[in-house]
């Protein structure tokens, strides 16, 4: 029986996960593949009842979900591996129905703790903006000596170059926030109507949404798809993300830009569809780390503004 345990060391607790192995065992293996690891701790914003962290694989991606089930039916405590590179851990009755594949349960024992938890993150995605450490390992063993994995390498020294530059900005940014988010986030960047920001942090969030999630992940799941080819998703990739590659640079992230643009630029450099994932994946890691910081910031106390009409279907939190 594989354990595995989730520790957030700035408010001193941890829960313990046993892998279901039983319903989906290569997604478990996947997860159990990463351990360990650190990330930043996330929290649902609509879905209510979750909170969840980007894990640093890709393999969750196009691994088989061999028994997927319904997240708003399934037992508080059930952790789950989703295709967006999300671990999702249920606290509270969600809101949303959604469908995902469990890899692991936290036991009884921990729920108390891990409701504690999960309120102290809401807390902190809807209000304070704390940064919280989530540290993942096997069982009683040490997870301190953890680096980011890299893609597998690729021919052409271009690419190999633009390759190691994604994962050097990748890995500045996985426990820290960048720099361009924050001055975004201050008022630092001027771009919005009559003066404002609010919407330009709006937009930034939809189109790193996206970008990330539904553009550039899909694409790294369609590499393993036989139907493919590499030169139909060399021809896909520049229409479906140049557009935010310039508005985004437009809103300050320069770096983003500038390496969309040289992906595209080494494009026909790529000898095969495993080089084209390496890139791409690359690609989506950095995206989807950046939507997990702007997710972070966003001003969601605002929300304190647009109640419920009726309260039917919210819960004793009163929210």
């Amino acid at each position: 029986m594989k354990r595995v345990d989730i520790e957030w060391p700035a408010l001193g607790t941890k829960v313990t996960a046993t892998l279901a192995e039983d319903l989906n065992p290569e997604l478990a293996q996947v997860w159990w593949a990463m351990l360990p690891y650190r990330s930043v701790q996330s929290h649902a914003v609509v879905a209510d009842g979750h909170f969840y962290h980007l894990a640093p694989g890709v393999e969750p991606v196009h691994t088989r979900h061999r028994t997927p089930e319904d997240r708003s039916a399934a037992p508080l405590g059930s952790v789950y591996l989703s295709r967006l590179q999300h671990l999702l851990i249920t606290y509270a009755p969600l809101l949303e129905p959604t469908v995902c594949a469990r890899v692991a349960r936290i036991g009884e024992e921990d729920l108390p703790t891990l409701r504690h938890t999960a309120e102290q993150c809401w807390e902190a995605v809807y209000r304070t903006k704390r940064i919280l450490d989530v540290r993942v390992s096997r069982h009683l063993e040490p997870g301190d000596s953890w680096r980011l994995p890299r893609q597998p390498d690729v021919t052409d020294p271009a690419a190999q170059v633009l390759l190691d530059d994604l994962y050097a900005h990748t890995e500045r940014i996985w426990l820290t926030p960048p720099g361009e988010l924050l001055d975004l986030h201050r008022g630092r960047v001027p771009l919005g109507s009559r003066g404002q920001y609010f919407s330009t942090l709006v937009y930034v969030n939809g189109e790193l949404r996206l970008l990330g999630s539904t553009t550039l992940t899909p694409l790294v799941a369609a590499t393993y798809d036989s139907r493919t080819t590499l030169d139909s998703l060399r021809a896909v990739l520049p229409p479906l993300t140049a557009m935010q590659a310039d508005f985004l640079g437009h809103c300050g992230f320069h770096d983003l830009r500038d390496l969309l643009h040289r992906a595209h630029h080494v494009l026909p450099a790529l000898r095969t569809k495993d080089e084209f994932r390496s890139l791409v994946a690359g690609l989506a890691l950095y995206v989807n780390c950046l939507r997990r910081w702007a997710l972070h910031y966003f001003p969601w106390h605002h929300g304190e503004n647009h109640p419920f009409v009726s309260p039917a279907g919210r819960d004793e939190r009163g929210r």
